[in-house]
């Protein structure tokens, strides 16, 4: 069985620099420039498909569309816990504005980063949990017939499902540049009794074609 996790591409919100969660920014222009590039990147080297996922939320339901149009590929299917991590009261906010109204944001340590339940978002347990019931349900439908699935998603959810699959067990804390239109390729088989993942490739959209592509990694999802 093999995954294709994409993260989508540049969000209007991606380019103001603001933490956007749940909130429901579309793509910019450079976004779509970014999500064609990657669809023609994939056609080109024939890298196909037989299921795809994608979060309901805009940026990402528009850069998969834009993806399995251009692979001629059935349109992907709606997984709502492909959402976007819950960011709570920090969404909608820059940098700027998080540290004058959540100073101690800004002071957290990097083991706290993924917890957003003090600002009415998700705790990290409750992402983690997301994650292993997505993974759990596509093993269960598309392992024996090893078939392989794109998943369009975010930097936040993509960043938990990449250790959640390749790594026992799952570490708290792991650095991995997950960029718009990112593309990571994960096999996964048994090994020793264990289904686990193989990190096969992770490819940032700069490498497939000529598009500038501005640092929009964590905490700016």
């Amino acid at each position: 069985m093999d995954i294709l996790l994409v993260r989508h591409g540049e969000s209007e919100a991606n380019a103001l620099g603001r933490l956007q969660g749940h909130l429901d920014s579309p793509l910019s222009e450079r976004g779509r420039e970014q999500a064609g590039i990657l669809a023609n990147w994939l056609r080109r080297r024939a890298i196909d498909w037989d299921v795809a996922y994608c979060s309901p939320l805009a940026r990402a339901k528009e850069t998969a569309e834009i993806v399995t149009a251009t692979c001629q590929k059935p349109a992907p299917t709606l997984e709502p816990d492909l959402r976007e991590v819950h960011a709570g009261a920090l969404e909608g906010l820059n940098r700027d504005e998080m540290a004058e109204r959540y100073p101690d944001w800004v002071k957290r340590s990097i083991m706290d980063l993924g917890d957003f339940s003090e600002f009415g978002g998700e705790s990290y347990g409750e992402i983690q949990a997301r994650v292993s019931s997505l993974i759990a349900k596509w093993t269960d439908r598309h392992q024996a017939s090893a078939e392989r699935v794109l998943v369009v998603g975010h930097g936040g959810v993509n960043f938990q499902l990449v250790k959640a699959l390749v790594c026992r067990p799952v570490p708290k804390v792991c650095i991995l540049r997950i960029a718009n239109c990112a593309a990571t390729w994960i096999h996964l088989r048994d090994r020793r009794g264990t289904f686990i993942g193989e990190l096969v490739w992770h490819i940032p959209v700069e490498l497939m074609g000529d598009v500038q592509t501005a640092d929009t990694g964590a905490p700016f999802r």
